[in-house]
């Protein structure tokens, strides 16, 4: 009784209140959020703002694109100042439905797009017309051209224009394939000159075979020139596709032979367009044939012994590297020399006399062609000592300068990091390693990124950085765990939330920035979406979707590098006032 008096009085002082006026206006009737134009005009490369009213705390936003929307115009919500952004991104026209949801209820304005041709460029050396839109914030430095190594012979590239179109016709030679086809239309700063001031910037070229290498697909070419300035052969550099059997069985000396197709067109692109590439990989213990470790290269025959493998090992490594720095000198910087060696999965491992466990076999979920347990032939043939060894030779072989690596998945778990740890310094006593590979092996939810906890990426790179070996973040990339279809501008913006931490970690981590880590490159495992010359396509991974369009993750990639960019000219401007 006592409480439906208190509820009555409560209601009674409402009322009340709501006739004097005491009550916010949204109490009384909340208003629908309303778009000051449902007809939204921009030039490519150009952003505009479009306000909105009535828009409570927490109203929800969201975009449904119409069709090949996604190609013309990029649209966001700015939370802050209660506005839509739209930026274009092709000539043309398109429809977004916008929805706003609060708790009282929905709202949806159909909105459309133009999107108008960009006006003809200044020619170099002239000034530029008053309102000329800039693609790069006043603060941030003008682009400067890609630094080309010394070493490196320089031929001309032929540019890709970012304007043009594009059509990528996919190789004939080998299939199914998808018909497709992608323009590249990116009028964005390049992310090497972003990042110039902090670390290597790199994508990986995937391929599975020189014909569904990425340089095959014309946008993805254009991208990895414009924006980067370091690459990597995901599968093609691997020993599965450099050791020729046929040569190796009519060897005069019985020692390997290896060959160089896969591989020498991604090498000759780097060289000619001053482009450093990361060597991946030496020795691993999956995509090394079998045949490889057998007597006579005959997998019906017993394993060979320590020195008949060693011998081998230090045939195939003096090869490779003596191809790649004669071939194409300067172009590779750093090489893998042993990938994915430690192991903590139970009976899979045998502890090593520095106390670090040594992988001994692989699950099939980690194999690409055994089922079960597949021993590692690598430590079945040579013992613990292979690695020591594959790093002794990498070291009489490699260049000076040339930076040598050990790369590794999950590398911030904290029993795998402590015994990566004892490896690497065990190493490093020896003076035969430069540097650790980071595969950061990371969801959209795990680990933490920048935390205090043991198992987080931060603490990962600051334990690391005590060797005072240089760090490279190898295999970058956030999956969506759902289908296409699913994924909207939410999902989307969460993966570019996850993006921009992590860069941001990165460049607040990094030594040239007053940080404890000398990174000294970043690499994204990919370039586009779905992979058009795969069959089995990765999905929802990287910075540009599968027409060459730059995701919100791109922008949230880049945001961090901006940032301090537009830092440093304020701090130069100050400077320069005193």
């Amino acid at each position: 009784m006592r409480r439906n008096i208190v509820k009555c009085t409560a209601v009674a002082l409402v009322a009340v209140a709501i006739l004097n006026g005491a009550v916010p206006v949204e109490t009384q009737a909340a208003k629908k959020p309303k778009i000051s134009s449902r007809q939204w005009k921009v030039t490519v490369g150009q952003t505009k703002k479009v306000a909105v009213k009535n828009v409570a705390k927490r109203t929800k936003v969201t975009f449904r694109y119409g069709k090949n929307a996604k190609k013309t115009a990029l649209v966001k919500w700015n939370k802050k100042k209660k506005c839509i952004v739209v930026r274009g991104k092709k000539a043309g026209r398109a429809t977004v439905q916008v929805k706003f949801k609060t708790s009282t209820g929905k709202t949806t304005y159909n909105c459309k797009i133009l999107v108008n041709k960009k006006s003809a460029k200044v020619p170099a050396g002239t000034s530029k017309p008053a309102g000329t839109p800039t693609a790069v914030p006043s603060t941030t430095p003008a682009v400067t051209p890609t630094i080309v190594p010394s070493t490196i012979p320089v031929t001309t590239p032929t540019a890709v224009p970012s304007t043009v179109p594009v059509t990528v016709t996919p190789a004939a030679t080998e299939g199914p394939y998808k018909t497709y086809e992608a323009e590249y239309e990116d009028d964005n700063m390049p992310v090497k000159d972003i990042y110039k001031d902090c670390f290597l910037v790199g994508a990986a070229l995937n391929g599975t075979s020189s014909q569904t290498m990425a340089l095959n697909h014309k946008g993805m070419a254009g991208i990895l020139k414009k924006h980067f300035n370091s690459t990597v052969l995901s599968n093609l550099m691997k020993p599965e596709h450099l050791l020729d059997k046929t040569a190796t069985l009519n060897s005069a000396d019985g020692m390997p032979v290896c060959k160089f197709d896969t591989c020498d067109s991604a090498l000759n692109f780097c060289k000619e367009n001053g482009i450093k590439m990361r060597g991946h990989t030496l020795l691993w213990h999956n995509q090394t044939p079998e045949w490889f470790f057998h007597v006579d290269y005959d997998v019906n025959k017993d394993l060979v012994d320590a020195a008949t493998m060693e011998a081998r090992m230090e045939s195939y490594i003096r090869q490779v590297l003596t191809h790649c720095q004669t071939e194409f000198p300067g172009v590779v910087y750093t090489w893998d020399v042993v990938n994915e060696c430690i192991c903590v999965d139970a009976n899979s491992f045998v502890v090593t006399s520095g106390g670090w466990k040594l992988r001994t076999q692989t699950k099939s979920d980690n194999d690409f062609e055994h089922d079960g347990y597949v021993p590692n032939y690598w430590y079945a043939t040579m013992g613990e000592t292979y690695v020591e060894k594959a790093f002794m030779y990498a070291r009489k072989y490699a260049d000076p300068g040339v930076a040598l690596v050990y790369n590794d998945y999950n590398v911030f778990q904290t029993t795998k990091m402590e015994n990566i740890y004892k490896m690497v310094e065990e190493l490093k006593g020896k003076g035969l390693i430069d540097g650790i590979g980071l595969q950061p092996t990371v969801g959209m939810r795990w680990p933490d990124l920048n935390s205090d906890k043991k198992d987080s990426f931060k603490n990962c790179l600051e334990t690391y950085a005590k060797l005072g070996l240089e760090l490279q973040v190898t295999e970058l990339s956030f999956k969506l765990q759902m289908d296409p279809e699913d994924i909207d501008d939410e999902e989307l913006q969460k993966q570019a939330d996850r993006y921009e931490e992590f860069m941001q970690l990165l460049v607040d981590e990094d030594s040239d920035n007053g940080g404890p880590c000398n990174i000294t490159s970043v690499t994204v495992f990919g370039i586009c979406d779905d992979y058009p010359l795969y069959t089995d396509n990765h999905q929802n991974l990287y910075l540009w979707d599968k027409n060459c369009v730059p995701k919100p993750c791109f922008y949230s990639y880049i945001k961090p590098g901006l940032d301090l960019l537009a830092s440093k000219e304020q701090q130069a401007a100050a400077g320069a006032q005193r």
